[in-house]
Parts: structure tokens; C-alpha cells; sequence
């Protein structure tokens, strides 16, 4: 909390007490661990105001669990329209689809899409998928070492993104390229210029399909009706935007700061060794500990929330990272017990926009520790190195240099 929160510009309807002076990428620490570094605002108030707390554009901040699963599953009073703001960045108008879409909307939408990402659907592609994972795993061992990040974390989701969409697997530098300035960009130009570089390359698969179905994801959206209404081109953008976007980014910081943990920690990394059998519950607690997605919803009527009066239009940042380590929720929350029970996470968001792609989030995830685990010595960070996180946007790790 700044000396004087009076001084610090808030609206008329925002109590001088709530307002906190936050951003994350600039906490202390952040850059070694964000969650940590955020977890001070668990000192504070449940809602707080943050005048530049969402990119720089204010907004109220959740910092509670249970707080967050109320607003997540109230899609009345809190609405997901607008955001994302991708398209708002070029100047448009069109949604991430369902993610942008408020029921029931969102629910027609969500059933068209889910047979895609079905447990059945990834079962399909996890050949496939162990595959694309096998050659960056021998790729490394070949090296002797790596930088995890840029050697695994990275690529291999995008791999499997293309793969999924029916897309040349050789795009993979220009879509980590176009990945890294939508979500990291230094610049406003940088964010614009790979928004715009998505979009074009997207819209041209999409038309293709429109005109030559190939039996991939975008032919499948482009083929697909909603209540006798053929998708259209806007929302099948919409729809493949989406799944670019928000399984790329996310799985890449999950692996780097699960990886990070077993490279820091010998004794939970020779536990998954000699105990396999755990890696399905060290994968929930892996997710428990590092969710990254700060999300928001916009009030749509004004309501005194948890102390908070958030009016009508009022932004509401939702960093989930906070709620993994809420000891409301989790005793010891920053311990990483790999046989913790009962790992009631929100990773993957609750309510009606729970995450379509969790199954084959954590089958990525699966594979690569089992891949790791398995085929690489034991790991560890190299000697005189210092692994680098950001805690803004989709929180995540910079640089990761594994040895073994």
C-alpha cells in the first residue's frame, strides 16, 4: 500500500482504503517468482482498486479464492465481453470465441466445440503428440543440455496447436515468433504487428477451408452450423484465434514453472522417478502452484462485492495465480506436496468458461514429465545460472537452463 492512497487517482465511487498502488511485473521478486510476489496482496483487503493494475489500465483486483469463483460463475453480473481485446488492438470489433461470449451465447458455441477436446478426441492425437515430444527430448539429450524454455516449454505446444489445426509443422518459428509479440511485445507497434500477422494467416486457412475442407479443426469449425446457421468467417476467426492463444502460451508457462520446480527441488523430482504412479496428482498440484492466466470480467450493474462497490462497466482482474496459493484454501500454499489430497484448483477457471482444452492441457503436461522423467538423468539448473520469470500477462519463465 502506497504512504498516501489519497494521492493516487481513483474514481469518486472508490473508497481511498481499497485503492493499492500494484502491478505485477513490477512486484519485488517477480522476476524470480511471481506467485510469491504476489501473494503480499493476500495481507489485504479481498477486492482492492489498482489504478494500473490490469496493463496499465485500472481495474479492481480479486485477491480471494473463493471471491473468484463467484465472479467466474455469476456471467450475469460479470460479463467476459471484450476481455481479450485482440481484435480491439487492430481496431475490430469481433470476438475470441466462446471466451468473449456470455451465455447462452457462449453455451451454443461451447457444444459445437467440445466433441474437438473430448478425452476420446486427445486419446486420438496422443501419438502423435508423444511424438512431437520425443524429438525435442532427443534433441536435448543430444546437446547434453538446454535452455527448457526455448528447447521444450515453447515449441512443443505450438507443435501440437499445428498439428490439431492441420497446419505445416515448419510454421513453428513463425508462430513462436507471432506468440511471443502478441502476448510479450515491448511495444504496442510489436503486440499490433503479430496481432495482425495471426489474423491474416488465419483468415487465409479459414477461406481455404471454406473452399476445400480437409477434415482438420478449421474445416471442422468452417463446416459447423449453430442452430441451422453455417459459422461464419468472423466467428470461425474467432474460434481459431482462440485456440492459438490460449494453448500455447499457458501450457508453455506450466511446464517451464514445473519443470523449474523439479530442477530446485531433488527430492520431489527422484519421488516422480521412483513413483511414477504420482505423477497424475504432482500434475494437479504442478497446476495448483503455478496457474497463470490473469483474466477480468466487466461488471454489467453495479454491486457492493466482498466490501468493494464496483460500479457498472468497472474492469475486474482476476489473477488465478493468487488463488492456488490462498491459505484460506490450502494450508501451506507455497509448499509443493506432490501428495497433497483433495487439490481443488482453478487453474482451468470454473463456471461456463471453464477451459475446453484442459484435457489435452494436462495430457501435454503428462507426457512431457513422464518423457523427462524417464529418458533424461536427473536434472537440475546449471551451475552460475539463474532461471528469469514475468509476472505479467500469462505469467511465465524466460529462460530455464537445465543440465544433467
Amino acid at each position: 500500500m502506497p504512504d498516501d492512497a489519497s494521492m493516487i487517482t481513483a474514481p469518486a465511487h472508490v473508497p481511498p482504503h481499497l485503492v493499492r498502488d500494484w502491478d505485477y511485473g513490477s512486484a519485488p521478486g517477480a522476476e524470480r517468482d511471481p506467485f510469491l510476489s504476489s501473494s503480499v496482496l493476500h495481507d489485504g483487503p479481498d477486492v482492492f482498486w489498482a489504478p494500473a493494475g490490469r496493463g496499465g489500465a485500472p481495474c479492481w483486483v480479486v485477491t480471494r479464492d473463493a471471491a473468484m469463483r463467484e465472479i467466474l460463475q455469476d456471467t450475469t453480473t460479470f460479463s467476459s465481453k471484450a476481455i481479450a481485446g485482440f481484435s480491439r488492438l487492430m481496431g475490430e470489433d469481433w470476438d475470441l470465441v466462446p471466451l468473449e461470449k456470455d451465455p447462452p451465447n457462449h453455451t451454443r458455441y461451447r457444444i459445437m466445440l467440445n466433441p474437438l477436446f473430448s478425452p476420446a478426441r486427445i486419446n486420438a492425437i496422443e501419438e502423435s503428440v508423444r511424438g512431437t515430444a520425443q524429438a525435442l527430448v532427443d534433441a536435448a539429450l543430444a546437446k547434453g543440455e538446454c535452455d527448457f524454455i526455448t528447447g521444450f516449454a515453447r515449441p512443443f505446444p505450438v507443435t501440437v496447436f499445428l498439428s490439431l489445426m492441420g497446419l505445416p509443422l515448419d510454421l513453428t518459428p513463425q508462430f513462436l515468433a507471432w506468440e511471443e509479440g502478441l502476448l510479450h511485445g515491448k511495444t504496442m507497434p510489436d503486440r499490433i504487428g503479430a496481432a495482425i500477422g495471426i489474423r491474416d494467416y488465419l483468415l487465409g486457412v479459414i477461406k481455404a477451408r471454406q473452399a476445400a475442407p480437409t477434415g482438420d479443426f478449421a474445416s471442422f469449425v468452417v463446416g459447423s452450423e449453430i442452430e441451422g446457421k453455417r459459422v461464419t468467417t468472423e466467428e470461425a476467426l474467432g474460434m481459431c484465434y482462440l485456440m492459438l492463444v490460449a494453448g500455447l502460451d499457458t501450457v508453455a508457462a506450466i511446464l517451464g514453472f514445473g519443470f523449474q520446480h523439479l530442477a530446485q527441488d531433488a527430492g520431489n523430482q527422484q519421488l516422480l522417478r521412483d513413483e511414477p504412479a504420482l505423477i497424475p496428482n504432482a500434475i494437479e498440484e504442478i497446476l495448483r502452484a503455478h496457474a497463470p492466466v490473469v483474466t477480468a470480467r466487466y461488471a454489467t450493474r453495479d454491486i457492493d462485492f466482498h466490501g468493494a462497490p464496483i460500479k457498472a462497466g468497472d474492469c475486474v482482474s482476476i489473477p488465478t495465480g493468487l488463488s492456488g496459493r490462498d491459505a484460506r484454501e490450502f494450508p501451506d500454499p507455497h509448499r509443493i506436496d506432490f501428495r497433497r489430497e483433495n487439490v481443488r484448483h482453478m487453474t482451468f477457471s470454473v463456471g461456463p468458461h471453464r477451459c475446453i482444452g484442459s484435457h489435452l492441457a494436462r495430457r501435454e503436461i503428462k507426457i512431457a514429465l513422464e518423457m523427462w522423467l524417464s529418458q533424461v538423468p536427473p536434472f537440475m539448473v546449471k551451475a552460475g545460472e539463474t532461471p528469469t520469470a514475468h509476472g505479467t500477462g500469462v505469467f511465465g519463465v524466460d529462460y530455464l537452463p537445465l543440465v544433467w
